[in-house]
């Protein structure tokens, strides 16, 4: 009898394994469903809120049923909200072309692709809005699954909540380029540790056009080729293939008569921003907190202060920021310790850019927002989470914050 059972087990064990298998797909696809819907049910309710109670005045400049009128009344209220503050760039350049001041700031791929979904259903903010929604669920899938293949089935379900309950997550699923980017960086690492490798160099290519920080997805693409084959050959092309493309949106821009650096040119006029080392922003990120800081204990400022320009004074969101960047760096030594060279190299190459071009007095202006997408960042801190048995705790909060700042951006009070 044990022979026999002895004897039938190795046929068995596959039969196991599959299912287990199976059973780990199912679950981690549950989990990123769930994830999925529940944050953004958040973000649709506080949204609306914030639509039916906000003051009336910024529309006057930005007004998101004229930029999406075949949303109709209800779908103003409810996807409304998605279209606010750089909406306004996207859905003019998917209309327009690149005419507005300050639009050659904005890569080209995501409004490409508003233009041509809005021409077939009719509303280029609401083709926007379905991009995002679309992006945003298949970039939790595909994060899922890389976190997962690096760190294991916890930390993969923790990434997952982690980013879709993280507080500034609603912009994810407004009219702006995040999602899509964040979908395009996760495939291309996805498809090189797959060794597909003209795959990785077409994706990061494409995300090379959405983002600027795209174009450093050629450093992991070389490096895994590099561990791969010990040699580079002719793969590589695929892995300059960011380069080129970042390369022909600058050519355009100059063959139309903005410049080659028309996006820096952009970002200092109409932003105000300079650029400098990231040693230099953390610096003044520092002098500037701890003077907010003086402020507000001297009752000089308060903390919370809703207005058009936020729901905090420039003094606490200058504190507020440089804990986000705290959070940040410690997370990029859980990500050098904890996942292979190439996410760490992505992750602080993506901070040092986006930490080169700060604001004048609030030298972290939408620092937090750049973070979101540096996805190596968030697998190392949901595998930290998840050791800890912090996950729920890490996902209440995160989905209060993600409903306080839901509703002020949809109130017309500007976040990042």
């Amino acid at each position: 009898m044990n022979q026999t059972l002895a004897a039938r087990s190795p046929r068995a064990a596959p039969w196991k394994e599959a299912s287990r298998g199976l059973g780990r797909v199912l679950a981690s696809s549950s989990v990123t469903a769930r994830a999925f819907v529940a944050s953004r049910l958040i973000v649709i309710l506080a949204g609306a809120i914030g639509v039916l109670t906000a003051s009336q005045r910024p529309r006057a400049i930005f007004n998101s049923a004229g930029m999406s009128p075949h949303l109709g009344t209800v779908g103003n209220v409810i996807f409304g909200p998605a279209v606010r503050w750089d909406a306004f760039f996207y859905v003019a350049i998917a209309d327009h072309g690149y005419l507005a001041p300050g639009t050659p700031a904005f890569f080209p791929l995501y409004p490409t692709l508003m233009h041509a979904l809005g021409w077939v259903v009719g509303s280029t903010a609401g083709a926007g809005v379905a991009i995002s929604f679309a992006s945003f669920a298949l970039a939790l899938v595909l994060l899922g699954r890389l976190t997962e293949l690096e760190l294991g089935a916890d930390a993969a379900r923790s990434t997952v909540l982690l980013l879709a309950f993280a507080p500034l997550s609603f912009f994810f699923t407004a009219v702006y380029a995040e999602s899509l980017f964040v979908l395009l960086a996760v495939a291309t690492l996805l498809a090189a540790r797959r060794e597909r490798w003209a795959l990785a160099g077409v994706l990061a290519g494409l995300a090379a056009v959405t983002r600027v920080t795209g174009v450093l997805l050629f450093v992991p693409i070389l490096i895994m080729l590099w561990r791969s084959r010990r040699r580079l050959d002719r793969q590589v092309g695929w892995a300059l293939l960011p380069l080129a493309t970042l390369a022909a949106y600058m050519a355009y821009l100059a063959a139309n008569g903005y410049g080659w650096l028309a996006p820096g040119r952009a970002e200092a006029t109409v932003w105000h921003r300079v650029t400098v080392g990231p040693l230099w922003t953390i610096a003044s990120a520092v002098v500037s907190a701890v003077r907010g800081l003086s402020a507000i204990v001297r009752g000089a400022e308060p903390i919370y202060r809703p207005a058009a320009f936020g729901p905090f004074t420039t003094s606490a969101e200058n504190v507020i920021l440089l804990g986000v960047l705290a959070l940040t760096l410690l997370a990029l030594v859980g990500c050098l310790r904890r996942l292979p060279l190439e996410y760490g190299c992505l992750a602080a190459l993506a901070l040092a850019v986006s930490l080169s071009s700060p604001v004048i007095g609030e030298p972290l202006a939408a620092f937090d927002r750049y973070a979101l997408t540096i996805f190596p960042l968030w697998m190392a801190a949901g595998a930290w989470i998840a050791e800890r048995r912090l996950t729920r705790p890490a996902v209440l909060v995160g989905g209060v914050l993600l409903a306080f700042y839901a509703f002020w951006f949809s109130s017309w009070s500007f976040i990042a």
